[in-house]
């Protein structure tokens, strides 16, 4: 398993985001209420926390097979977790320091920013530091 990801630090990088994708996929597709409880969203945002959950699982139950087996060749799918982090840690520093952080009830946290700059720096070095094993 460490050979085929270049050693524990390429293994821990995908591992990193695969753990964290897979409790946030969890969460938001089977613990939903207690989701939109934590975050004050709102019952109405119910689908799109579990439509958010189902994506986040399935991409990371692939990043789960691909520690199985071998990241040989998935470039396309780490650059699409590089692109998702870039895109979900602007989002989440916008969205808590914006209007929306300010409704009453909606709990503004940094949890989404810290996690998509943890899920972006360790995809960063997959991109970057294995591009050995991936683009082959």
């Amino acid at each position: 398993m460490f050979e085929n990801t270049g050693g524990i630090i390429g293994f821990a990088a995908i591992f990193i985001p695969m753990l964290m994708g897979l409790y946030y996929g969890f969460r938001c597709a089977f613990q939903t209420d207690a989701a939109i409880e934590q975050w004050g969203i709102g019952a109405g945002s119910a689908w799109m926390v579990r439509f958010a959950g189902v994506n986040i699982g399935m991409q990371n139950i692939v990043y789960a097979v691909l520690l199985i087996t071998s990241p040989a060749g998935a470039w396309a799918l780490f650059a699409y977790g590089t692109l998702q982090s870039a895109g979900m840690l602007v989002m989440s520093y916008v969205t808590v320091n914006g209007k929306w952080a300010e409704v009453e009830g909606v709990n503004p946290t940094h949890e989404g920013t810290v996690v998509a700059g943890i899920l972006l720096a360790c995809h960063l070095y997959i991109m970057f530091g294995m591009q050995s094993i991936i683009y082959s």
